[in-house]
């Protein structure tokens, strides 16, 4: 099994969790999420296994190592480069931005947001420029320190005398509502983790043999699971509407009696620190390295990138409230598994015709 090819899909799993998928579905909760849910499963599912197994093809290489050994022209890949850097970009801004807020309304009130994420953009933006190989092993350290405790407190919310599972097969009896696009669209984001490989191929050696799939397969029904129907089953079919952030809330229903730290939510928050930290800097490590692709290597260039990202970041943060972000992210979505369908295509066809 190639652990790093599983790392890069279980933190978009994770990251799933927290922001704003469990709000998109849980709104359509009666408006055909279920299905719309049983829907992403094998959607993207099967994107995943298509695209890795594709660039499995040219193994230890990136987009820009493959487009450049095709031969293409360096105009010729600026637009393609730039549509996805721009979806990876707004992906892990999205994240940031989402979770800043999270950590202002929960933790720190009293701290301006943009001093907040400051300390988070800092961070970021020194672990973009690492080599692709460091921030995977930055990446595996932050993984193997969480992710365990966060798995605990998922298997205590599963466990809790305050589930209640009636609730949960309330939510179940909308199966055949007709589906949701926007559902699909949210629940899908749980296997894009793969898209990273764009990048990330780069360190990933042999090819990934089907125990990888299957893992994942089994890891996304219980994330999906876990994101959509444990907060209805601790505030209620109708109550779980009415939360900016259910699994926040969820979290903080939960007790550990005989831990130094109570509140489960602290821990969560905790946790979720360094997951979101290198969710972000692994989507905008993907965005700054296809960046750089269309360009010989330029310090300055590079700085200028990293600039941007910066001021994109800082406006965003300034101009957007949780509302309008939480809107945005929904069209977002929809956008990004249209883009996804169509890149995962158009490179199937490519390189089927280059591996011939």
């Amino acid at each position: 099994m190639n652990r790093y090819f599983l790392y890069l899909v279980l933190l978009n799993m994770l990251i799933n969790v927290i922001i704003f998928v469990p709000k998109i579905l849980i709104e359509y909760r009666y408006e055909g999420a279920v299905m719309g849910v049983l829907i992403a499963i094998p959607l993207g599912f099967s994107l995943n296994v298509v695209f890795s197994k594709m660039i499995s093809k040219f193994p230890e290489k990136g987009f820009p190592e493959i487009f450049s050994i095709a031969g293409k022209k360096r105009w010729f890949i600026i637009l393609p480069f730039g549509i996805i850097s721009l979806i990876t970009f707004s992906s892990g801004l999205i994240s940031l931005l989402g979770f800043v807020d999270i950590l202002r309304r929960f933790v720190n009130p009293e701290m301006p947001y943009v001093y907040l994420l400051s300390i988070f953009l800092t961070g970021v933006l020194l672990i973009i420029q690492l080599p692709t190989d460091r921030v995977m092993y930055l990446l595996e350290i932050v993984l193997f320190l969480n992710t365990p405790l966060i798995t605990f407190i998922i298997f205590k919310a599963f466990t809790s005398e305050f589930l209640v599972w009636d609730s949960i097969l309330e939510v179940g009896t909308y199966l055949f509502a007709k589906p949701s696009l926007k559902a699909i669209a949210a629940a899908s984001y749980a296997f894009s983790g793969y898209t990273n490989l764009i990048i990330f191929n780069r360190i990933i050696k042999g090819k990934l043999k089907m125990w990888n799939f299957l893992v994942i397969l089994v890891l996304g029904l219980i994330n999906l699971f876990t994101t959509f129907f444990i907060p209805i089953g601790f505030h209620g079919s109708d109550g779980a509407q009415e939360y900016l952030y259910p699994w926040i809330s969820t979290a903080d229903s939960l007790r550990l009696v005989y831990s130094p730290i109570e509140r489960v939510i602290f821990l969560f928050l905790i946790f979720y620190m360094g997951i979101t930290l290198m969710s972000v800097s692994v989507h905008w490590h993907v965005a700054f390295e296809l960046i750089k692709g269309t360009y010989k290597e330029s310090r300055k260039k590079n700085w200028a990138v990293l600039v941007i990202f910066t001021c994109c970041t800082i406006i965003c943060a300034i101009f957007l409230n949780t509302i309008l972000l939480n809107k945005i992210t929904v069209h977002w979505m929809i956008v990004r598994l249209g883009l996804e369908i169509m890149i995962v295509g158009l490179f199937f066809i490519w390189a089927r015709r280059k591996t011939a």
